[in-house]
This record gives structure tokens, C-alpha cells and sequence, in this order.
């Protein structure tokens, strides 16, 4: 499902960033810069998409390497839940 987002938003990107370079730079002024707010909405949608997917491959990773000694849950998180 990621993957298919990912894919998505680049082909979405790619077809903004088409769209942008083909309006005339002075005459559509207002839609240009419209468009381009949009490309930088899915430019930093795919950005966090793609950071989310980074840190879950290191958590993982980091899991795999590292595993708990023990299944005791920590002090820490339990002295959160208890306030």
C-alpha cells in the first residue's frame, strides 16, 4: 500500500511539475503559483512518507540486532501511564 502511494505521488509530482512548466511565466501568474503550492504539498507528503519508511527499516533493523534481554516492560513507560 505504501509503495502504491509512493508511486502515486510521484507520477502526481512529475504531472504537476509538466503543468508548471508549460503555463506562460507572466500572464497565469496566480495559477502558477497555485500549482506550485500544490507541488510542495506532495513534495513534502512523499518527503514524510518516505522518512516514515527510513525510520520503520531502522527500528526494525535496530530490533533484529538488539533484541530485549528480558520481555519486562520499561519503568520508565510504565511511570507514564500511571500519571
Amino acid at each position: 500500500m505504501a509503495d502504491e502511494t509512493e508511486q502515486q505521488l510521484r507520477e502526481k509530482i512529475a504531472s504537476q511539475k509538466g503543468s508548471i512548466a508549460d503555463l506562460p511565466t507572466l500572464r497565469k501568474t496566480k495559477a502558477r503559483a497555485k500549482l506550485i503550492e500544490y507541488l510542495s504539498d506532495d513534495e513534502e507528503t512523499l518527503e514524510l512518507l518516505l522518512e516514515s519508511k527510513r525510520v520503520d527499516a531502522v527500528v526494525r533493523l535496530q530490533d533484529e540486532l538488539h533484541a530485549p534481554e528480558d520481555s519486562e516492560d520499561c519503568p520508565i513507560s510504565n511511570m507514564s501511564r500511571d500519571t
